[in-house]
């Protein structure tokens, strides 16, 4: 897991297609483009959404992608949690590629610019609150492992 500023994306540059995806997402304007899921290229998608942030969200965990996530406004906790933590599996959808949990996470707060790179050992739990709800914008991009 890598938690940043799109402001330190230099320090990223040995990382293939994730660095890749870090540039796309510091030279684009999220704020006012359509919601939903755009071709970046062959190894990478992207998904403009908005939504509430929770009090209770539920974790989760790929295995074919890397997820980037970017928060473009608003602010949220996404809990964070080694693939090998005790946890229970849920729900599992192969076809998606996700696998929800109930675990233990450990919360990272996210504010506008900051991004994280999750790989497919990183249970991730997004869209809490860190107080009240708030609106949040994001962009998540989905990058092959």
């Amino acid at each position: 897991m890598i938690f940043d500023s799109l402001k330190h994306i230099e320090n990223y540059k040995g990382l293939g297609n994730v660095y890749e995806a870090l540039e796309f997402l510091a030279k684009t304007d999220f704020r006012d483009m359509e919601l939903g899921k755009y071709e970046l290229n062959e190894n990478c998608y992207y998904i403009i959404q908005e939504y509430e942030t929770k009090a209770k969200t539920v974790a989760e965990a790929h295995e074919k992608y890397i997820d980037i996530q970017l928060l473009v406004s608003g602010n949220e906790v996404i809990g964070v949690a080694p693939i090998e933590c005790e946890k229970q599996l849920v729900e599992a959808n192969p076809e998606k590629d996700i696998w929800k949990y109930s675990c233990k996470t450990q919360p990272i707060c996210l504010f506008e610019n900051d991004f994280m790179v999750l790989y497919p050992n990183d249970i991730h739990m997004p869209g809490a609150t860190l107080g009240e709800s708030v609106k949040c914008r994001k962009v998540v991009v989905k990058v092959k492992a």
